[in-house]
């Protein structure tokens, strides 16, 4: 029986996709903004328009004779380091084949356009849980999803709107809050960091000072919004859920990781909604650097070791 293979899409494979996709109705991950993207690259592999400038994609393919078993889109994160999976959607309701078959092909393609992990959400208890694990995607992490309660409270904060120099004093407090097992996963260095700071799709950022260093900061996008807190300084997760509240897109979403308990004991007193549970899943990528040209040597010339 021949294993089965997905492969990049070319422009001609993506033109014929757009009229299929109404038959890939099964949606594998816990995606945000994938759906655009995946029709952006599209269009954009297609040449048939003129988009704005779409982040590095990688658009795979398992084809069922004319049509598709199953499509993955990948982007590129910031730094080049991380590559997030975007949408996995498939034809059939439950196909661990193509699953495994789409998310083993992608690690093979961001190794070789030198990426070092590739990152995947999906929800707590999903029936393709195994297919990912064997595409050679592991948990590592479960977020927390909780509505936002509205607010009529004043917008007023000791919080700042954050600067480009505030990117390495995010990254320590980062270090500092997170265990490092999770650390160790996702991000052991900055460069690892820009890319797992760039999933989380911010649109506006604030952090807070405490004695020199960023002690706080808020993260919002468009619909998910997180936090990472000192909690030794006092009052502070108080201040930092304020800023949630109101600046928050409308029917937004705070993303909390099973680590930070005292935000979750927080939200839950101050009537946030409990919606669910994500596992993150990443997979560390060995470079596929190309061999040199190799040279012959005559024998006689080589310097032999005594």
């Amino acid at each position: 029986m021949r294993e089965l293979q997905a492969e990049p899409l070319s422009p001609i494979d993506a033109a014929t996709l757009w009229p299929q996709m109404h038959r890939l109705g099964t949606e594998v991950i816990a995606t945000r903004a994938g759906e655009n993207l995946l029709v952006s690259s599209g269009l954009a592999a297609t040449g048939l328009t003129r988009l704005p400038r779409v982040p590095r994609t990688a658009v795979l393919g398992l084809k069922r004779g004319l049509g598709y078993r199953g499509v993955l889109v990948a982007r590129e994160l910031a730094g080049g380091a991380g590559w997030e999976v975007v949408s996995l959607r498939m034809a059939r309701e439950k196909d661990d084949e193509a699953v495994t078959s789409l998310l083993s092909s992608i690690g093979v393609e961001v190794a070789r356009r030198g990426g070092r992990s590739l990152y995947l959400r999906y929800p707590e208890g999903s029936p393709h849980r195994d297919a990912i694990r064997k595409g050679g995607l592991m948990p590592y992490r479960l977020e927390q999803l909780h509505a936002i309660p509205a607010s009529t409270a004043p917008a007023e904060t000791i919080f700042r709107p954050a600067r480009r120099r505030d990117r390495h004093g995010v990254f320590r407090l980062y270090c500092r809050v997170v265990p490092e097992h999770i650390r160790r996963q996702e991000a052991p260095t900055q460069q690892d960091w820009r890319s797992v700071h760039d999933s989380y799709d911010c649109v506006r950022e604030f952090v807070f000072e405490h004695e020199g260093a960023v002690a706080a900061w808020v993260g919002l996008g468009d619909r998910e919004c997180r936090v990472l807190v000192d909690s030794s300084v006092e009052g502070l997760t108080d201040a930092a859920l304020h800023v949630v509240e109101t600046h928050a897109p409308r029917h937004g979403t705070l993303v909390l990781g099973e680590d930070q308990t005292t935000l979750e004991h927080e939200v839950a007193a101050r009537g946030y909604l409990a919606l669910g549970v994500r596992v993150l899943c990443a997979r560390r990528l060995a470079l596929m650097n190309p061999l040199k040209e190799v040279v012959a040597v005559p024998a006689g010339s080589a310097v032999l070791p005594q």
